[in-house]
Formats: structure tokens, C-alpha cells, sequence
């Protein structure tokens, strides 16, 4: 069965958001302040930004698992 346009979208916004929640993370010396965790990183928001980040590519993946199973369905 061939791909619809419209997965490979929702799979680039889902690795998009995790790549982003990735980022968050990563130690930035020359950020204004340290984040909750106690460390300077790129988001000051780190552990609450991070999550809800990963909540959302995780929200994503489903919604495109739900969407490509509902029109496989409907194919047969």
C-alpha cells in the first residue's frame, strides 16, 4: 500500500517536536539564567518544556497512526 502525503507530514512534525524537545536540554553557558534543573540550557523551562514537547510528538504519532489506520480501512 502506497504512503499518503499527509503521514509523512504528521512523521516530519512528530521528529520535529522531538528533535526540539532534544534541544531544550542541552547545556547553553551563555543563557540569562539557569533553568529548574539548576543548569544554564538553551530553555530556562527545561523539565516542564521538554515534556510537554514530548507530549506532542507523542500526540502527533498517534493522531498519524490513527489517520493512516482509518484510511487503510477504508481502502480495502
Amino acid at each position: 500500500m502506497k504512503k499518503r502525503p499527509h503521514n509523512k507530514i504528521f512523521t516530519g512534525l512528530a521528529i520535529l517536536t522531538l528533535v526540539s524537545a532534544l534541544l531544550t536540554i542541552l547545556p547553553y553557558p551563555a543563557a540569562s539564567k539557569a533553568n529548574l534543573l539548576g543548569y544554564r540550557s538553551l530553555c530556562a523551562f527545561v523539565p516542564i518544556s521538554t515534556l510537554i514537547l514530548l507530549g506532542v510528538a507523542g500526540f502527533v504519532r498517534i493522531f498519524r497512526d490513527t489517520q493512516y489506520r482509518s484510511t487503510k480501512s477504508g481502502d480495502e
